[in-house]
């Protein structure tokens, strides 16, 4: 049976240890995901479904896509999906899908309340805001069952959400590449 002061040694020793345990463990606050070729991807789903998909040129410095995929969505609605890391460092999501549905739509404005139009280059968009996700999106609808729908979302500044949307222009499908029902990611 140890007693009362040698129990409080060990106690302060124990504690130093983890203290310098916890002191030399790296903590990451985010993890970087590398650049992809989102281009590349655009093209190919374009070329696959006929698509008028459209990317953002010239964004400039600091603009890195990280992901590219083409894959079934919500509500199996088949959807080309990238995803932008912004100079400000906070992520922009673009979704582009043909015959969407209500349920995809408002899944993919992370469940948003509508907040009006915004006009962005000559473009009406449906403004949606999510103020749990801290996300802004806006919705170009592509008109009817064959119109390509577009949604920009994320947690970039609104400045930075326009930026993107207004650069958007359309890819060039790739050659080569024929059309089929097939998913890649």
């Amino acid at each position: 049976m140890g007693t009362l002061p040698n129990m409080l040694r060990s106690m302060v020793v124990i504690g130093l240890f983890v203290l310098a345990l916890v002191a030399i463990v790296p903590r990451i606050t985010s993890v970087q995901r590398p650049a992809v070729d989102a281009t590349a991807k655009a093209g190919q789903v374009a070329a696959q479904t006929a698509w008028p998909v459209q990317l953002p040129k010239g964004l400039g410095e600091g603009w890195v896509p990280t992901v590219a995929t083409y894959a079934p969505g919500t509500e199996g609605v088949p959807t080309f999906t990238t995803v932008w890391t912004t100079p400000g460092g906070k992520d922009i999501a673009l979704k582009q899908a043909v015959g969407v549905t209500d349920g995809w739509v408002r899944r993919s404005v992370n469940d948003g309340a509508s907040s009006g139009t915004v006009q962005v280059s000559g473009r009406s968009l449906e403004r949606f805001v999510a103020p749990d996700a801290g996300q802004v999106a806006y919705v170009a609808r592509g008109a009817g069952a064959k119109g390509l729908t577009l949604v920009a979302s994320g947690t970039a500044s609104e400045d930075e959400l326009k930026a993107f949307v207004a650069a958007l222009a359309p890819v060039a499908p790739a050659p080569g590449v024929s059309a089929s029902a097939s998913f890649t990611s």
